[in-house]
C-alpha cells in the first residue's frame, strides 16, 4: 500500500514505540525497510501479522492483514511519518495472497525448502535462516507496482486535463489557457518522469538483493509477475507523447502571444499616428485663422 513519497522511519519507529506501545518495532534494512508485529491482542479473531514499512519507496505491507485493517492500525497512526503525503483518496495498495510452507506438509506440492511462487501465490519457506528477509523481498516487489500505480494515476489525472487543450487545437479554438498553467503542466510532467526514472527505485534493483541472489530472484520474481518493467516502459512512452503535447501547446501560445503583442503594437501605432493628424490639422485650421486676422 504506497500512501506518500517516502517515510521517516525513524519516526514511524518512534509512533510505533511511544504511542502504540509496539516495543518490537526495529529497523530490518538500515535507511530502507522497519519491521512490526502486530500480536493477537491487536487482532483478536486472527494471527499475529508481519508489517514492513518501506521508507524509500513510501509504502507499507502487511502479512496476514486485510486493507481496512492496515488503513486503521498502520496507515492512520503512521501519518506524521509521511514525507509528501498523497492523502486518504489517492492510496494505492495491492492484494495478493501468500503461504508459508513447512516440511510438515509434504502432501501441499510445493517445495518447502525455498521461498518462491506459485502463479499469483507467494510461497514463504519456514525453514531459512529469516522468512522476514524474504517478506522483504516480496514487499519490495509490491511496493514497486504500488508506487507505479500512483504515478500511472497521476498521469491519467494530467492527460485529463490536457484532452481539453488538445481537443481545442483540433478545433481551431482558442486554447483557454495562461502560460503560467502551461507551466505548470510541463512542471508535472517533468516531476512524473523523474521519479519514474531518477528519484526511486523503480527502475533499479535494491542494493541489498544485489548482494543476496536468493532474494533479488523473489525481487525479480514478483517484479515480473506484476508486469513492472513492461508497465514502466509503456508509461515512459507515454510520458515522451505528452511531453511533446505540451512543447505544441506552448508554441502555439508562443504564437498567439507573438499575434496579440504584433496587434497591439499596430494599435499603439495607429493611435500615435492618429494623434499626429489631429496636431497636423489643429496646426493648419490654427494659420489659416491666423492668415485671415491678417487680412
Amino acid at each position: 500500500m504506497s500512501t506518500c513519497e517516502h517515510y521517516n522511519l525513524a519516526k514511524a519507529i518512534e509512533i510505533l514505540h511511544e504511542e502504540l506501545g509496539l516495543r518490537n518495532a526495529a529497523v530490518l534494512i538500515p535507511g530502507e525497510i522497519a519491521h512490526v508485529s502486530f500480536p493477537h491482542s491487536w487482532r483478536p479473531s486472527a494471527e499475529a501479522a508481519d508489517v514492513l514499512i518501506l521508507g524509500s519507496s513510501g509504502s507499507v505491507v502487511g502479512w496476514g492483514m486485510t486493507e481496512s485493517e492496515m488503513r486503521e492500525l498502520v496507515v492512520e497512526p503512521l501519518r506524521r511519518a509521511e514525507v509528501g503525503s498523497y492523502g486518504a483518496n489517492a492510496i494505492e495498495s495491492e492484494d495478493m495472497d501468500f503461504v508459508t510452507a513447512t516440511a510438515a506438509e509434504p502432501d501441499s506440492g510445493v517445495n518447502a525448502e525455498r521461498s518462491t511462487m506459485v502463479g499469483d501465490v507467494m510461497v514463504v519457506s519456514d525453514n531459512i535462516k529469516d522468512p522476514i528477509l524474504v517478506k522483504a523481498a516480496f514487499s519490495s516487489g509490491l511496493a514497486r507496482s504500488t508506487k507505479l500505480a500512483t504515478l500511472e494515476n497521476r498521469f491519467e489525472a494530467h492527460l485529463s486535463t490536457t484532452k481539453d487543450l488538445i481537443d481545442n487545437l483540433a478545433a481551431g479554438r482558442e486554447l483557454g489557457i495562461r502560460g503560467t498553467k502551461l507551466l505548470q503542466l510541463t512542471g508535472e510532467l517533468l516531476s512524473l518522469r523523474g521519479q519514474l526514472n531518477l528519484h526511486s527505485e523503480l527502475i533499479e534493483t535494491p542494493d541489498l538483493y544485489w548482494e543476496e541472489p536468493e532474494l533479488e530472484q523473489l525481487y525479480s520474481l514478483i517484479s515480473r509477475k506484476l508486469d513492472v518493467a513492461t508497465r514502466i516502459a509503456i508509461l515512459n512512452k507515454k510520458l515522451d507523447y505528452a511531453s511533446e503535447s505540451i512543447n505544441v501547446l506552448k508554441s502555439h501560445l508562443s504564437e498567439e502571444q507573438g499575434v496579440r503583442l504584433e496587434w497591439m503594437i499596430i494599435i499603439l501605432i495607429m493611435v500615435e499616428v492618429g494623434f499626429e493628424i489631429f496636431h497636423f490639422v489643429e496646426h493648419w485650421y490654427e494659420k489659416q485663422a491666423a492668415s485671415k486676422k491678417e487680412l
